[in-house]
C-alpha cells in the first residue's frame, strides 16, 4: 500500500449526498472499485473519439434538417439552406483532419495518448467527475509507481466513458488473476 497515493486519493472531493451538493454540481471522484467490469472475452480493446465524431455529425445533420423544415415557407429558406450546407461541410473537414484520440487496453496495461502504462505499474485508478447544468465531464486519473498522478480529459470519448473504465477494471483484474496463478 502506497500512504502517499492513499492521501492523494483521500483528498480529492467525494461524492456528496446533501442537496447543496446536488444544487451546485460538485465535482467528486470515483475509485474504480465503484464502477463495474466489463464481460468482454478481447485480447486488446481500442476505443477511438471517431465513433463519438460520427455522433457529433449525426447531430448536426438533424438539427440541420429539422432547421430547414421550419423555414421551408419562409423567404429566408435559400440562405438557411446555404448557410447549413457550408455549416455542415466545415464541420466534416474539421472533423476528418482532426487528430483522432486512442485509448488502447489489452492484458499488459493501457496507451492514452501515446503513454504506456504497464498494469503492475499501476497503484491506483478512477475518475473525477464534473458535472454542470448541460452535460458531465470525466477526467481518468492514473495513479503510477513510476510516472506520479496522471489526469487525461475523457471529453472526448463522453459515449464510452463508463466503458472504458469498467475495461480497465477487467484487464486489470484479469492481469492480477495471470499473476496470482502464475
Amino acid at each position: 500500500m502506497n500512504t502517499d497515493f492513499e492521501k492523494q486519493i483521500e483528498n480529492l472531493p467525494k461524492k456528496g449526498n446533501s442537496i447543496k451538493d446536488k444544487l451546485f454540481n460538485k465535482d467528486y471522484f470515483l475509485r474504480s472499485t465503484e464502477f463495474g467490469v466489463s464481460t468482454t472475452e478481447k485480447e486488446e480493446i481500442i476505443f477511438d473519439t471517431k465513433k463519438s465524431n460520427n455522433g457529433t455529425l449525426i447531430i448536426i445533420g438533424l438539427a440541420i434538417v429539422l432547421i430547414c423544415l421550419r423555414f421551408k415557407d419562409s423567404d429566408n429558406f435559400i440562405p438557411i439552406l446555404i448557410f447549413s450546407g457550408i455549416v455542415m461541410i466545415a464541420n466534416l473537414v474539421y472533423l476528418k483532419f482532426k487528430k483522432s484520440k486512442l485509448i488502447k487496453i489489452n492484458l499488459s496495461g493501457f496507451e492514452i495518448e501515446n503513454i504506456k502504462f504497464e498494469w503492475d505499474d499501476i497503484y491506483d485508478f478512477g475518475a473525477l467527475v464534473k458535472p454542470n447544468k448541460y452535460i458531465t465531464y470525466y477526467e481518468l486519473i492514473i495513479f503510477s509507481k513510476s510516472k506520479g498522478k496522471k489526469v487525461y480529459s475523457l471529453f472526448s470519448f463522453q459515449s464510452d466513458k463508463d466503458e472504458i473504465l469498467k475495461n480497465l477494471n477487467y484487464f486489470k483484474e484479469k492481469f492480477e488473476t495471470n499473476k496470482t496463478i502464475s
